[in-house]
C-alpha cells in the first residue's frame, strides 16, 4: 500500500511538472560552413545540446520550461528565440526565421539590435567617437520600442536589463510594472534590481551619509562634501571593470570643465585590492577625493546606496538633496552645463 501510494505521489509530480513544460523544436538548414550547431540557455549563457547537420539539415527536440529564451547557431552567426510550443524553422543562408507570431517578432528585433551593433564596434575600432554616439542612440531606440511595443508579450525580458541602463525611472516604472508578463521573468531580474536600486536615489531624496577610508587611510564621511553649499558628484567605480575604465575618461572632463566653476567630486569604489584601485587612481589623475573600504562585493556601499551595477553617478545638490542618478550619454554633461554655465 505505502508503495502504491509513493508511485502516485511521484506519478502526480511527474505530470504537475510535464504539464508545465513546452515542447521545443527547432530545424532548419544551414551552409557547409556551419560544421556544429549550438542550442544556448540564454539565462545562463551555456550550451545545452549540439547537432552537426546533415546535408544541410539539423534539428533539435527537447521539452523546456515555457517563454525560455534561446540561441541557435554557431560562434559566427546565432538567432534568438523564445519556448511558446511552437515549431519553429529558421534558414541560416536566407537570415530567415519562422514560428509563432512572437518568434518573428524577436528575430526582426534581433535582427535591427544585431546589424547595429556591428557597425558600433566598426565605429568603435575606427575609434570614430561621434559616428559611435550617433549609432548608440539609434541602438538605443531600437531596444526600447523592442520593449514599448512588445508589453502584452515576453519579448521585453530579452531587453528589459539594457534598456534599463537608458531609461528614466519614471518610465522603467511603467515598462517595468508587476503586471506586465515579463516583470518575473529571470532575465529581468537586473532590471528589477536597478528599478529597486534607483529608488534609493530618486530627485529630492536626501543624499545616504557614510564612513569610507581614503586613498591614504584616514577614515572620511560623505557629509563632508554633500550639504555643505556646493553641487557634489557621487561616482561609484570598479578599476578592473572595462565599462568603468571607459567612463573614466568622461568623469575626468566633467571634472576638468566644472570643478573651476564649483562642483565637488567624490569617487567611491568597489575594488578589492589597493593596488590596483591606487594605480588606476593615478592612471587617470584623478584629483578628486577618493574612497573605498575594499571589500568589493561585500561592502557597506552596495545595499547602502544601491549600487548593483557600475558605473553610477548621483549628483547631489548644495541642500543636500538628489538632483539625478544614472546620468549617461551625454545626459551628465548637459545637466552640468545647465547647472553652471547656466548661472553664468
Amino acid at each position: 500500500m505505502r508503495k502504491t501510494a509513493c508511485l502516485l505521489t511521484f506519478l502526480l509530480t511527474f505530470l504537475t511538472l510535464s504539464a508545465q513544460q513546452v515542447k521545443l523544436q527547432v530545424e532548419g538548414s544551414a551552409p557547409a560552413a556551419m560544421q556544429t550547431i549550438y542550442l544556448v540557455d540564454v539565462a545562463r549563457q551555456l550550451p545545452i545540446d549540439s547537432v552537426i547537420p546533415v546535408q544541410g539539415k539539423f534539428k533539435f527536440t527537447r521539452m523546456v520550461e515555457p517563454n525560455q529564451f534561446f540561441k541557435v547557431g554557431s560562434r559566427q552567426l546565432m538567432f534568438v528565440l523564445v519556448s511558446d510550443g511552437i515549431p519553429v524553422s529558421i534558414n541560416f543562408d536566407k537570415g530567415a526565421l519562422s514560428g509563432s507570431p512572437v518568434n518573428e517578432k524577436l528575430h526582426r528585433c534581433d535582427l535591427q539590435a544585431g546589424a547595429l551593433e556591428m557597425t558600433m564596434q566598426y565605429a568603435y575600432m575606427a575609434q570614430n567617437k561621434q559616428r559611435l554616439d550617433s549609432l548608440r542612440n539609434v541602438w538605443h531606440d531600437i531596444l526600447y520600442d523592442a520593449v514599448s511595443s512588445n508589453t502584452t508579450n515576453i519579448i521585453p525580458a530579452y531587453y528589459i536589463n539594457e534598456v534599463a541602463f537608458f531609461t528614466p525611472y519614471d518610465e522603467m516604472k511603467k515598462l517595468l510594472s508587476p503586471d506586465k508578463p515579463y516583470y518575473n521573468h529571470v532575465l529581468a531580474k537586473q532590471a528589477r534590481m536597478m528599478l529597486s536600486d534607483y529608488e534609493l536615489k530618486l530627485p529630492g531624496k536626501p543624499f545616504i551619509d557614510m564612513d569610507l577610508p581614503d586613498s591614504f587611510g584616514r577614515q572620511r564621511k560623505l557629509s563632508e562634501w554633500c550639504g555643505k553649499g556646493k553641487y557634489v558628484l557621487l561616482h561609484f567605480w570598479d578599476s578592473n571593470f572595462e565599462p568603468c575604465r571607459i567612463d573614466l575618461s568622461r568623469i575626468w572632463y566633467c571634472f576638468d570643465e566644472f570643478h573651476a566653476k564649483g562642483l565637488e567630486m567624490v569617487g567611491i569604489s568597489l575594488d578589492t585590492q589597493k593596488q590596483d584601485w591606487l594605480r588606476t587612481i593615478n592612471e587617470f589623475r584623478m584629483a578628486w577625493p577618493q574612497l573605498s573600504d575594499l571589500k568589493g562585493q561585500e561592502s557597506t556601499v552596495i545595499e547602502t546606496w544601491g549600487i548593483h551595477t557600475l558605473p553610477v553617478n548621483v549628483l547631489i545638490a548644495p541642500d543636500g538633496t538628489i538632483v539625478a542618478a544614472n546620468l549617461f550619454n551625454g545626459a551628465l554633461e548637459d545637466k552640468l552645463e545647465e547647472i553652471f554655465d547656466g548661472e553664468q
